[in-house]
């Protein structure tokens, strides 16, 4: 069952503008915020593997990870706040989005997640920090209903919707996200009214979590559905447009652990990155190299070529305040020599060089702050 159509859209609490030069010390502040959680994050990964899960520091370090992990997301959530009312849609792995979501809503509960992921799931082009409030709202709607304990079925795959299919949605395809849970259920009076504004159910609610998600799938070109009867639980369904790429999160990881050889080249401007990403790549068994900007790296690259020793990859933050940054180090780099490998980072996933980075000459791209296992996901992916 859905929502009527007749339902007011909730308007999300936000700035609605505020000068630009407020909204450009809150975009430089969320970089550097972004590069000190990196910092933390991958530190934590390291800590992590070389220790014993058996150890009695083991569930604190996880703790730890689960708590950066939502400050990254606050920070996503703190930059569409000064953004206002606008929406940046961008390229969004809804597999690895939900992963984090359900590690931050659901780790370190009674709670137990049964996943099924289409292995050939579509991308969706969305905001993505607008998509993560509404996973995150169901999420924990799933684990207070059941305080405790017991199975959240999160299920995402690919529906085609037909034009006699008697759905209100468009024909097309869409991604649909259901997330269900073992809770007592919702009752049927209430179900017409969940997606109302002020409309609660809890003592301590306020009834804008629910009116908020509908607001937000419904921007999207989507529907937010639920199918409950008291006692048996509770399923929210997400539908949301199809994009055109496959989700390359979706699939099966591989979990051999990468153990490398030669030589990195990595391009930050930030020491504690540079030290903590020289930590990671160490630990995989390469050699860090490092250069503050794209003129530093281009020496350093044409130096290590000609010596004979070249690099067998480049890392490249996108952004380097007051220096070259990733783009044009990447255009010069490709000047030099065309068969270069080189990997784009940055915080800002929306950014069109982040969303179209093989147009720009990257083999792939990897957002700030990362884990270890991001790390060794994007070298894969661009090593074998």
């Amino acid at each position: 069952m859905s929502p009527s159509d007749k339902t007011e859209p909730f308007q999300c609490a936000g700035s609605e503008g505020g000068d630009d030069a407020g909204r450009l010390i809150t975009v430089e502040v969320i970089h550097d915020f972004k590069n000190i959680l990196a910092g933390i994050l991958g530190n934590l990964a390291l800590a992590k593997d070389w220790s014993d899960p058996k150890d009695k520091a083991y569930p604190f370090i996880e703790a730890a990870e689960r708590v950066t992990r939502h400050a990254n997301q606050l920070t996503l959530q703190l930059l569409a706040h000064a953004k206002g009312s606008e929406w940046e849609k961008s390229r969004v792995c809804i597999s690895r989005l939900l992963r984090e979501c359900v590690d931050l809503m659901v780790g370190g509960s009674p709670c137990h997640v049964k996943w099924e992921i289409d292995p050939d799931l579509r991308t969706v082009d969305a905001d993505e920090a607008r998509l993560t409030q509404v996973f995150n709202n169901l999420l924990i709607n799933a684990r207070q209903a059941m305080e405790k304990g017991g199975m959240i079925e999160v299920t995402v795959n690919n529906v085609d919707i037909g034009p006699s299919s008697g759905h209100r949605l468009d024909p097309g395809v869409y991604v649909r996200v259901s997330i269900r849970d073992e809770g007592c259920g919702i009752r049927k009076d209430h179900i017409e009214h969940l997606f109302k504004p002020n409309f609660t159910t809890k003592k301590d609610g306020n009834g804008i979590g629910l009116a908020s998600c509908y607001y937000i799938v419904k921007n999207h070109g989507g529907v937010i559905e639920v199918d409950s009867e008291e006692g048996q639980g509770a399923r929210f369904s997400v539908y949301l447009p199809a994009g055109q790429s496959v989700d390359p999160h979706a699939a099966p990881r591989e979990e051999a652990p990468v153990r490398g050889y030669g030589s990195i080249l990595v391009m930050d401007d930030d020491a504690m990155i540079q030290q903590t990403i020289g930590d990671m790549l160490d630990y995989l068994g390469f050699q860090a190299h490092f250069a503050d900007d794209g003129h530093e790296a281009l020496r350093v690259y044409r130096k290590a070529k000609e010596s004979g020793n070249p690099f067998r990859l480049v890392m490249m933050d996108l952004t380097i305040p007051g220096g070259m940054g990733g783009l044009e180090a990447i255009r010069k780099l490709k000047e030099y020599d065309k068969d270069v490998v080189a990997v784009v980072s940055s915080g800002h996933p929306n950014d069109p060089v982040m969303q179209q980075y093989e147009r720009f000459g990257f083999r792939a791209v990897i957002r700030k702050p990362y884990t270890l296992r991001d790390l060794e996901d994007v070298i894969r992916q661009t090593l074998g």
